[in-house]
């Protein structure tokens, strides 16, 4: 593995520091750090204690937090002054003083962050004696309160930050996997290889973006940048002893869950997005003996995730599932959120089920693998997010692109899990979208058929009265500028398409469209078959 000490442009060696509040695994991180790089671990506090003959107890006894924070300040500006580059474990509290916020910011150390949730490091550090911080205080109040004055501190020096997880506590693969997380965020490393060659030095080193679906004790972890994949075994549920992989043959895409594993491959394409499929990948399942204690990882696009996940769904009354989403409209859309679902001859998605995954990950570097129409499948799946309240979508790097979408729909799904109410908004434009789709004849993708409908529900909200026609222009412009079509194809049966409007899944009470208007977007329903035929008349060719 390479040297991330060494790295083109630091300016010759420099130190690696870990930094975070106590529990957060500085030392046990650290040590394997030093080993993937062959430098020498420095636990500062213990470094600390070997050179004045005192321990950290001893110095807060004595001269208070005061004059130990001095000492610290001393061994810190003295370890960087080493000529050889360290792994060094710092102590907690190192960030309060601006003289070592300077000195860590100051080009001579890898600053990493591993950072925790307050209440998660509380319990870690309660196991450990010896923490004078916690002598008589409340853990989880104090731990609250470091958090909150630490965290800018930490993240100001920081050159990366590195999440530090509850089910990271289970077995040494995990914390491995940590270290080299630690590694290849400095590095900016392609260590396992893949589909990476069109990827720049600057997507490279571009850091893995976390975010969380925030659904209480189901929360979940979404990754999302490059090389991201291989951070797999780091969000597999605790105790998984063997891992069911569901792809397809044409993804050039392959992962290492880092246990007992077997690659089970699906039809390419919707036809294959079917119940008959989901009965072929329970059976083999079955077959080969995975348990409710193990993992489904899907690894594709939307017809991936939404097949494997409702395979995981209803296998041994649900099994847990990990999407490894490999095209953009999956990243985006698709993989987030927890629909998961199958179509019938009768249409889309109409058998399923809401199954959260344990985690999703988004690796921004497969997407090179994508040809350009299915690239533009996706950003069909993107414009839509553009009228949902992301700002400057299209200004976006990939990656803040991506996680921007991801951002709004987390933030949805924690509102409305189930689509009782606001999660109907991310439904823009598929009302007609679905409808194109289950007509079949016109080989339209789905985020070719969305752009279209977020045209046509533009069209039929300014005949509704909801907004002008300088919104629509907006409407049209958007989708104009990620080479999106705009109008039906030519042929489309207007009696066809209304029957299929009234099968679409929104329909509870007559026809139910996602509509632009002074509130934003929001479900209405609409009657007025009139209305329905004059707004597709204006997006035919």
């Amino acid at each position: 593995m390479p040297d991330p000490t060494r790295v083109a442009g630091a300016g010759g060696p420099r130190h690696v520091v870990l930094v975070g509040l106590m529990g957060s695994g500085k030392t046990t991180v650290g040590k394997k750090v030093a080993k993937l790089t062959g430098h020498r671990f420095v636990d500062a506090d213990v470094e600390l204690e070997a050179r004045t003959g005192r321990s950290v107890a001893d110095w807060f006894a004595t001269e208070g937090e005061a004059g130990f924070r001095r000492a610290e300040a001393e061994l810190l500006a003295s370890l960087l002054d080493e000529p050889e580059p360290l792994v060094i474990g710092a102590g907690g509290g190192v960030v309060i003083a601006p003289g070592n916020r300077a000195l860590l910011a100051g080009g001579r150390a890898l600053v990493v962050y591993l950072h925790g949730e307050p209440a998660f490091l509380a319990s870690r550090a309660q196991a450990k004696p010896h923490r004078p911080l916690l002598a008589g205080a409340d853990p989880h109040e104090l731990f609250a309160r470091l958090h909150a004055e630490r965290d800018p501190w930490y993240r100001e020096v920081a050159d990366a930050v590195v999440e530090i997880r509850p089910h990271h506590e289970a077995g040494e693969k995990p914390k491995w996997r940590i270290a080299e997380t630690v590694v290849d965020a400095l590095a900016g490393l392609d260590r396992v290889g893949g589909p990476a060659d069109d990827v720049t030095p600057e997507q490279r080193s571009a850091p893995v973006i976390e975010l969380d679906v925030p659904l209480g004790d189901r929360t979940y972890p979404v990754l999302v940048g490059p090389g991201a994949r291989h951070r797999l075994l780091e969000v597999l549920p605790v105790g998984v002893r063997r891992v069911a992989i569901v792809t397809q043959a044409s993804i050039p895409v392959t992962v290492d869950p880092g246990v007992d594993h077997r690659v089970f491959t699906i039809g390419e394409g919707e036809d294959h997005k079917d119940l008959g499929t989901v009965e072929d990948l329970c059976r083999d399942w079955a077959q080969w003996g995975l348990t409710r204690g193990d993992c489904v990882v899907a690894v594709g696009g939307g017809v991936v995730t939404d097949t494997a996940g409702f395979a995981a769904a209803v296998y041994h009354r649900g099994v847990p599932v990990v999407h490894v989403a490999t095209t953009l409209l999956g990243q985006v859309d698709a993989a987030i959120g927890g629909k998961t679902g199958v179509n019938l001859p009768e249409g889309k998605n109409l058998v399923g089920a809401f199954w959260q995954p344990a985690a999703v990950i988004c690796d921004t570097e497969v997407l090179v693998t994508l040809a350009p129409r299915e690239y533009r499948n996706g950003q069909g799946e993107m414009a839509k997010y553009a009228f949902l309240g992301v700002e400057r979508l299209p200004d976006l790097p990939l990656e803040e692109a991506v996680a921007a979408c991801v951002r709004l729909k987390a933030e949805v799904v924690a509102a409305d899990e189930r689509e009782g109410g606001r999660r109907a908004v991310l439904n823009y434009g598929h009302t007609l979208a679905h409808a194109l789709e289950i007509a079949g004849r016109y080989d339209l993708r789905h985020g070719e058929a969305v752009a279209i409908g977020i045209v046509y529900a533009a069209e039929l909200a300014r005949l509704l009265g909801r907004i002008d026609g300088a919104r629509v222009a907006e409407h049209r412009r958007v989708v104009a500028a990620y080479d999106l079509p705009v109008a039906v194809p030519e042929g489309i049966d207007a009696d066809e398409v209304l029957t299929l409007f009234g099968r679409d899944k929104k329909a509870v009470r007559g026809i139910t469209f996602v509509l632009d208007g002074p509130d934003g977007v929001e479900p209405v329903a609409v009657d007025d078959e009139r209305v329905l035929r004059e707004a597709l008349d204006r997006v035919r060719a």
